[in-house]
């Protein structure tokens, strides 16, 4: 198990679970490997694993400090991974078995505000999608009106502009399907993966709030 410390600490993630996961097969469920491994999955930004491990790890066997530093990790996993509501049941958890963790505190403090905020949104999102349909109703009734007077415009352009000849429309056409097949449908499924992937990237990276970062600390094992 040092090997896979020495390897997550010199940012070697990857190599540190491969040891982590060694270990496990060696000593079983061990408390202290599953701390270890959620610590290198938070840190790889691998919340929902992060979290599974560190649930995994607690053990009401250990020192009231140990278990507080788990559950304020647990926390931290649960923030990042927007679980508000879950991650400050564990921070509040880890006060009670430490109760002068300023650190804990704070993030507890964040959380709640996170929380609040999450509960605004949604409801404005509830408000929105209710209003949707009366605004949707007016637009299909304003809609035919609009569509003929678009059409009668459209007329009255088409009778004063010469008509396009048939080589134009035909070179359109011809560069439309060269365009076309320039990609491949793989390829066009790849960039539209890469363009939805970059817009949830920015969403996130808008939203983000980061917890109070504690000095690297490792278990008194």
């Amino acid at each position: 198990m040092n090997k896979g410390n020495e390897a997550a600490q010199n940012g070697r993630p990857d190599e540190a679970l491969t040891h982590y996961r060694r270990a496990l097969e060696q000593h079983g469920d061990s408390s202290v490997v599953l701390y270890d491994v959620g610590n290198v999955f938070h840190e790889n930004g691998e919340y929902e694993p992060a979290v599974q491990a560190f649930l995994h790890s607690l053990n009401p066997k250990e020192s009231l400090s140990q278990q507080s530093e788990t559950l304020y990790n647990l926390g931290n996993s649960l923030f990042q991974s927007q679980q508000y509501d879950k991650a400050i049941s564990a921070y509040i958890e880890s006060l009670k078995r430490n109760s002068s963790d300023e650190q804990a505190k704070y993030n507890l403090e964040l959380a709640r505000r996170m929380l609040q905020e999450q509960k605004q949104e949604q409801q404005q999102d509830r408000q929105q999608d209710q209003s949707e349909p009366k605004q949707d109703q007016q637009d299909q009734q304003q809609k035919p009106q609009e569509e003929e007077n678009q059409q009668e415009q459209q007329d009255q352009q088409q009778q004063q502009q010469p008509q396009p000849n048939q080589p134009e429309q035909e070179e359109h056409q011809q560069t439309q399907q060269a365009l076309q097949q320039q990609m491949t449908p793989e390829e066009a499924e790849r960039l539209l993966n890469a363009l939805l992937q970059n817009e949830q990237d920015a969403l996130k990276e808008a939203r983000k709030v980061k917890v109070m970062a504690r000095a690297k600390r490792e278990k008194d094992w």
